[in-house]
């Protein structure tokens, strides 16, 4: 049996007409026009696939952001004269028979392993759904299925198995932002580089690893993070992924391959700096997350730069564990909106992980926004004072007060909901005093009633001196610094001015 990636259907889209199908790599490329979107039902094979899609565009045209004439808004797809490598190339995707093998490697060793390795869905191994293993022999998928899972390990890969697997070149868990158009077309062409400069042969024609100096767009694009063989298929039945009825696929030989090329200390995750949809942040050393360490703590330090370590590191920008705070997910938009590389509107998809398992996949849509930077950094300043305002509003501000923690994390999703709309709609307001206001002084006086103990008047003393501890550091963080600077001196000043001695009245009279 073969199975050519070129001409069959695996790859699932979207057209503008509403109909959803698969299809494949030429007529992806040829009909990009038409299509709308990449549309898997994983988050992280929507990613993975356009990344292999670009890849496969720069091998054929390496030029084609710059070629003339290059297709318009109305063009069907991708020209055919621009496809004309991959007439040549046809047995580079191949995925079965009895010769070379797409992304494969008939030296893997024969571990036999379930088919399930190949999809984060299946229990295998470390997988979140570890203890369910007695159905391993029981399913299979079919080779569309298996095109999809190879193709998922060239963006996403998790270290496990003490160094027996390998993690993908951007390390285990990194987010991707990709910029969206209004069709494939228009999408692909956003993510084309001004002229693909090619260093080596791509990873369909090339199964060696890459050193540091041999990188580029192409090779990181479609990254082999997996040595594997695929079993023959054997009898029909219903894909366990899919439901289609197939051929099915039900073990592989499989292991680790290509590592990352980069020296990096020990607590420093791996990425290629020069990926153009990265998400990339500081955080401070001695925080950053490795194969050992407690989420958790990662997503608060990466909440908090600098509050511990001396010197600050660029890591990339990865989906909280969904063990974390409530209030750690609900602000994960803001991170990505102000570590994306451009304004215009995006998906940022990844793997939520604990540790380096896999936990979930999960994606976010980014509208357009051009005052980003400016107007984040003031809702952070505003933001992040919120629990020691909430915590001074209580009668002994010197306690830690969780309760109050708490009940603000509980009401993160509202607060982040409100920032959200705003940010979208008008920006411009959470700049102002009053935006800010507006937006933030609901929460903390939900908060104050729902942990403030006693009386109404207790809760309404509460109230109030929520609202002025915020007024204070909101109108500190929207006034120019020259301003504050004047104000705090004049308060210094009044503040060591001598005081006039109260006049003693006479006794009698």
């Amino acid at each position: 049996m073969t199975y050519n990636l070129l001409d069959e259907d695996w790859i699932p889209v979207l057209y503008h007409s509403g109909a959803w199908q698969r299809v494949g790599i030429r007529r992806a490329l040829e009909e990009a026009g038409q299509i709308r979107q990449i549309a898997a039902s994983n988050p992280m094979d929507n990613v993975a696939l356009l990344r292999f899609l670009l890849a496969v565009l720069m091998w054929c045209k390496p030029d084609a952001k710059t070629a003339l004439p290059a297709p318009d808004a109305s063009a069907d797809g991708i020209p055919k004269e621009w496809l004309g490598k991959l007439d040549g190339h046809e047995a580079a995707f191949e995925l079965l028979g009895d010769g070379g093998r797409f992304f494969q490697d008939r030296g893997t060793p024969n571990n036999a392993r379930p088919i399930g390795d190949l999809l984060v869905e299946f229990p295998t191994d470390t997988k979140i759904a570890h203890f369910r293993h007695v159905r391993d022999e029981e399913y299979g998928l079919c080779p569309a299925c298996c095109a999809l899972g190879i193709i998922r390990f060239c963006a996403f890969a998790n270290a496990y198995g003490r160094g027996k697997y390998t993690a993908a070149v951007n390390g285990p868990t990194p987010a991707y932002a990709l910029g969206q158009g209004r069709n494939l077309l228009k999408t692909l062409l956003l993510h084309l580089p001004q002229d693909a400069a090619f260093k080596r042969e791509p990873p369909w024609k090339n199964g060696a690893a890459p050193a540091e100096d041999d990188l580029d767009l192409a090779t990181v694009f479609a990254w082999r993070s997996r040595r594997l063989w695929l079993r023959d298929p054997g009898d029909m039945g219903l894909c366990a992924h899919c439901g289609d009825s197939q051929s099915l696929i039900r073990e592989i030989a499989f292991s680790g391959n290509w590592e990352p090329p980069f020296a990096t200390g020990r607590q420093q995750k791996r990425f290629w700096d020069q990926d153009p949809h990265l998400l990339i942040v500081e955080t401070s050393k001695g925080t950053e997350e490795d194969e050992e360490q407690d989420d958790e703590a990662v997503e608060d330090a990466r909440a908090q730069p600098g509050r511990r370590g001396k010197a600050n590191q660029k890591t990339t920008l990865g989906f909280p564990s969904p063990g974390s705070k409530v209030a750690v997910h609900s602000k994960f938009w803001r991170q990505a909106l102000a570590a994306r590389p451009d304004s215009g509107p995006m998906i940022v998809a990844g793997p939520a992980a604990n540790k380096g398992l896999y936990q979930d996949a999960a994606a976010i849509r980014l509208g357009a926004i051009g005052e980003a930077p400016e107007v984040l950094g003031l809702v952070e300043t505003a933001t992040g004072q919120l629990n020691e305002i909430l915590r001074r509003s209580t009668p002994n501000p010197e306690r830690k007060h969780p309760e109050r923690s708490s009940a603000l994390d509980a009401n993160s999703p509202d607060l982040e909901r409100r920032l959200r709309k705003c940010l979208m709609s008008a920006p411009g307001e959470l700049a102002t005093l009053e935006g800010l206001r507006e937006t933030l002084q609901p929460v903390a006086e939900r908060v104050v009633e729902a942990t403030t103990p006693g009386s109404a008047l207790r809760r309404r003393a509460a109230a109030g001196c929520a609202r002025s501890g915020l007024d204070v550091a909101l109108r500190k963080a929207t006034t120019p610094p020259e301003a504050n600077a004047a104000t705090d001196a004049a308060d210094v000043s009044q503040a060591a001015a001598p005081k006039p001695k109260a006049r003693r009245g006479k006794k009698g009279g």
